[in-house]
């Protein structure tokens, strides 16, 4: 016979509102662990604080102190638990399933990962009152009996990204036809993890994307969306994006099984994997595969002669289409290639003057970050090189871009060993026979 004790929760200040009464898949977490609890032990209890007046359908067991720390409310439990054996759940596990819960309970065993979720006796309580009465809040050590268990289903929820990604993983490992589902991005990563501004990108591996992507009904399993759209992705798979009700938005690229080989020998794919990603669920054997892959991450090369001379090209043929469209009076049409099409062209060559500075830097990809690793004198001219919706000052952005990929492709080149094949002169005056650089002058055109 063995009693659980659902663990209400503390303050929940990261998530916003109390952990209690989020809502998972349908229920809320209370609800979803209470049930849970219900499946292997003979008596539920819940353990919380009266003060927190949290709309339960069941009672909550005061733990009877002003301080807030699981100690508490595993010595309540232990208290006023019918038996000996004790089986503690913090309310913010959604993922733990009965079998591992009973597999705790039958070894009287807490997991690797930590003390909670765990099994308790009653012989443990004068030891937890004596910690508590020296000051010490911890509940390491108690319990000597540890279990190695799948950490992903012990995971516990500490902000909404986490109740979202919680809600995906446990949704595909219900499907048959959804084989795993990878997280990537800045909710994987170490360097320059996520931040409140984050979005949560999980990559579903599933056995047909058409109907999630010609449906969106699904995507309510995991929040209330406020709106969906698909999108491509860099490596010609479509991904479904979604802003929910809370405020987070969640990117689900989808991925048959077929493209899989292609992702493995994406260089995209490499550089994001090697930045880190997690195993949500893994139904196909992909630890080996994916751990490969984020171990070919290409180092960023220097560029050959022939990259130079296609890259300025190609940026000063537009620098010259741009005058021409802003002259007919094609303001948007010159503005948008400008502050676009150019400006990844600029991009391109900070990255490849950042690698002649210093052969080691990170770059990212796609002018990510780009304030940290790019020249800081190149950074400045930055300011002045982007125009709002004014004749003006479309031309007089478009010669500050001009100085700078001048002024960095000749960098550049210098420090590389390279040679300048362009007549920059030449393709300054034919510029400026279309929109003279006017900075300064009281006329833009002749």
């Amino acid at each position: 016979m063995r009693t659980g004790v659902l663990l209400v929760g503390g303050a929940s200040e990261r998530f916003g509102s109390p952990k209690a009464l989020a809502r998972f898949r349908g229920e809320t977490l209370a609800e979803r662990a209470w049930r849970m609890l219900h499946e292997v032990c003979d008596e539920v209890i819940a353990v919380g604080k009266d003060a927190d007046e949290l709309a339960l359908p069941f009672s909550i067991v005061d733990d009877g102190s002003n301080e807030r720390a699981p100690v508490f409310g595993v010595i309540a439990g232990l208290r006023a638990a019918s038996h000996d054996d004790c089986l503690m759940l913090p309310v913010d596990c959604p993922l733990v399933t009965a079998d591992v819960l009973r597999t705790l309970a039958d070894a009287r065993a807490i997991p690797h990962t930590g003390p909670l979720p765990g099994a308790y006796t009653k012989m443990l309580l004068p030891e937890f009152e004596r910690r508590v009465a020296s000051g010490e809040l911890s509940l390491r050590g108690v319990n000597p009996t540890v279990l190695e268990l799948d950490e992903r289903l012990l995971a516990n929820i500490n902000t909404r990204m986490d109740l979202i990604e919680a809600a995906v993983a446990d949704w595909a490992r219900e499907r048959d036809d959804v084989r795993a589902a990878i997280l990537v991005g800045s909710q994987a990563r170490t360097d320059v993890p996520a931040d409140k501004w984050s979005d949560l990108d999980i990559i579903l591996i599933v056995d047909d994307p058409a109907p999630y992507a010609e449906s969106a009904a699904w995507i309510s399993e995991f929040g209330t969306p406020v709106l969906t759209f698909l999108e491509d992705t860099p490596v010609g798979q479509r991904e479904r994006r979604v802003l929910y009700e809370t405020g987070e938005d969640v990117d689900l690229p989808l991925f048959p099984l077929s493209a899989l080989d292609r992702l493995e020998q994406s260089g995209n794919a490499a550089a994001l994997f090697a930045r880190g990603y997690r195993l949500l669920v893994d139904k196909i054997g992909l630890e080996d595969r994916l751990r490969n892959l984020a171990g070919t991450e290409p180092v960023p090369s220097r560029p050959s002669q022939a990259d130079l001379d296609q890259l300025a090209a190609d940026f000063w043929y537009h620098a010259l289409w741009t005058a021409k469209k802003l002259r007919r009076g094609e303001v948007f049409t010159a503005i948008d290639c400008l502050d676009g099409y150019m400006k990844a062209r600029l991009v391109t060559l900070l990255e490849w003057h950042a690698l002649a500075v210093d052969p080691s830097a990170d770059t990212w990809h796609g002018g990510r970050f780009l304030e940290r690793w790019a020249d800081p004198g190149a950074l400045s001219a930055l300011e002045r090189a982007f125009a709002y919706y004014d004749v003006r000052d479309v031309a007089r952005a478009l010669w500050e871009t001009i100085d700078l990929f001048q002024g960095l492709e000749e960098e550049t080149a210098s420090r590389l060993g390279l040679s300048i094949e362009l007549d920059h002169a030449d393709l300054r005056r034919r510029v400026a026979d279309v929109v003279p650089d006017a900075r300064g002058a009281s006329t833009l055109m002749p």
